[in-house]
């Protein structure tokens, strides 16, 4: 009888192991390319990536190694492999923004610090999971 609960008790292990390893695996932060984002339709009145070029030929070489990458008037976007690395990048900024996998860039960008604002607001709105305020960019 003890015999038969181990052997349920070790399939029930074996089915569960890959639904409980699949959680840190599955992440819907990491699946969202830039493409899709800058592709997006805004919600708000105000298109926040526009003039949308892909530059991840350019802007993912070393030493940012980040896996893809976007200029926009906005900002420059770059997304990395893990949320360690886009904050690593992130903090390397004087004018940025980081937002779990995606980091935006706005040195050198002409666009109104309210555009850019809602730019962040909508990277941030993405996953309504954003806790903080801000940069103030003034």
């Amino acid at each position: 009888m003890n015999q038969r609960l181990g052997y349920a008790f070790s399939g029930a292990l074996l089915l569960a192991a890959p639904l409980l390893g699949g959680c840190s695996i599955v992440d819907p932060q990491r699946d969202l390319t830039l493409h899709e984002f800058v592709d997006a339709d805004s919600e708000g009145s105000v298109d926040v990536t526009t003039q949308p070029e892909e530059i991840t030929e350019t802007a993912c070489a070393a030493p940012v190694n980040c896996v893809e990458a976007y200029s926009t008037a906005e900002a420059n976007y770059f997304r990395f492999e893990s949320k360690d690395r886009a904050k690593e990048f992130g903090d390397t900024l004087k004018d940025g923004f980081t937002m779990n996998y995606i980091v935006m860039d706005f040195a050198g960008k002409k666009a109104s610090v309210k555009n850019q604002l809602w730019a962040m607001q909508e990277l941030a709105g993405t996953w309504n999971d954003y806790e903080g305020d801000f940069p103030d960019r003034r």
